[in-house]
C-alpha cells in the first residue's frame, strides 16, 4: 500500500515535470549506450526475442509473392509450351511437304527416264480414283480426248507398267491394270529371254505366266519386261517379278505367280506413253 507521502509526490508532479524526468532518463540511457555499450545486450536480446514476431509477420507476405511469382513463371511456360508446340507441328508440316514433294520428284525423274524413247511421245496424268469396285482393276486419270489421249496407249508409273487405257473420255480416261484377268500382256524373262503371256491372277495384287512349259528355265527373282511384239506396249518396260513356280506332276504348264512393279495404290503421278499402233479395246 502506497504511504502518503508517495501519493502526495505522485499527485504533486505535473505532466511537464513527468516528460522532463522520461527526457532525462533517455538522456541518461543513450549517452550511457553510446559511452559504455551498455544497451548492447538489450537489443541483442530484445532483437531475438522479436525475430520470430518479424518472420512470422512477413510470412504472409513472402508467400503471396511466392506465389504471384509462381503463377508468372507457369503462364510463361504455358505460352512457351504452346509456341514451341505450334512451331513443331509447323516443321512437322514442311518436313512431311518436303519428303512428299522428294518423292514425288524421284517418281518424276524415273517417269521421265522410262519414256525416253525415241519416237516416243509421252504425256503426264494424276490418279483421279480408283474403280468403284477394285476387284474390275481399273482406275480413272486425270487426261482424256482433249488432251489428245487415245484408246490403246500404255500407261506407267516411276517402278514399271501399270497398265492400258481402255476407254477415253473429254476430261479424263479408264485405265485397265495388267492385273486384270481380261489384260494379256507379252513379257520376257530378262535374265534368260524366255518369252511368255502375263496375264490378271485370282490375287488382286498379283498377275500370272499362263501356258509357260513345265520345264522352262524361270526361277523366283526373275525380272519380267515388255516383249513388244504386240505393238501397243513398247520393249524393255518392267512388268513384274516372279515369285513362286508351281511345276504340277503330269502337267504341260508350270504356274507362274508374280507380283507387278508399278505401285498403282500408292503413285499419283503416272505417264502415259502414245501406243505404237491403234490398240483394240480388251
Amino acid at each position: 500500500m502506497a504511504t502518503p507521502g508517495q501519493l502526495m509526490f505522485a499527485r504533486g508532479l505535473s505532466p511537464t515535470a513527468r516528460l522532463i524526468i522520461w527526457m532525462l532518463l533517455g538522456a541518461s540511457l543513450a549517452v550511457a549506450d553510446v559511452r559504455l555499450g551498455a544497451l548492447g545486450v538489450l537489443r541483442s536480446t530484445f532483437s531475438r526475442v522479436m525475430q520470430p514476431v518479424q518472420q512470422a509477420t512477413l510470412a504472409p507476405f513472402q508467400l503471396a509473392a511466392g506465389v504471384g511469382g509462381f503463377l508468372v513463371r507457369h503462364h510463361e511456360l504455358q505460352q512457351e509450351r504452346d509456341r514451341l508446340r505450334d512451331e513443331r507441328l509447323g516443321l512437322q508440316r514442311e518436313l512431311y511437304a518436303a519428303r512428299d514433294s522428294q518423292r514425288e520428284n524421284q517418281e518424276l525423274r524415273s517417269l521421265l527416264a522410262l519414256a525416253r524413247r525415241p519416237g516416243q511421245s509421252a504425256l503426264a496424268a494424276n490418279v483421279l480414283y480408283q474403280g468403284q469396285d477394285w476387284f474390275s482393276r481399273r482406275i480413272t486419270v486425270d487426261k482424256g480426248a482433249s488432251s489428245g489421249l487415245r484408246e490403246g496407249s500404255p500407261v506407267i508409273d516411276a517402278q514399271g507398267l501399270v497398265g492400258q487405257v481402255t476407254r477415253v473420255y473429254p476430261g479424263a480416261s479408264e485405265v485397265t491394270l495388267i492385273s486384270n484377268s481380261e489384260q494379256l500382256t507379252p513379257v520376257f524373262v530378262a535374265r534368260t529371254g524366255q518369252r511368255a503371256l502375263a496375264a490378271g491372277a485370282s490375287q488382286i495384287d498379283q498377275i500370272e505366266i499362263r501356258f509357260i512349259p513345265i520345264h522352262a528355265d524361270i526361277q523366283p527373282g526373275d525380272l519380267l519386261l515388255t516383249s513388244g511384239i504386240d505393238k501397243v506396249y513398247p520393249p524393255g518396260l518392267p512388268v513384274a517379278r516372279v515369285i513362286r513356280i508351281t511345276r504340277p506332276q503330269g502337267g504341260a504348264y508350270a504356274r507362274v505367280e508374280c507380283v507387278p512393279l508399278a505401285g498403282v495404290s500408292r503413285d499419283r503421278a503416272l505417264l502415259i506413253l502414245s501406243p505404237a499402233i491403234e490398240a483394240p479395246r480388251p
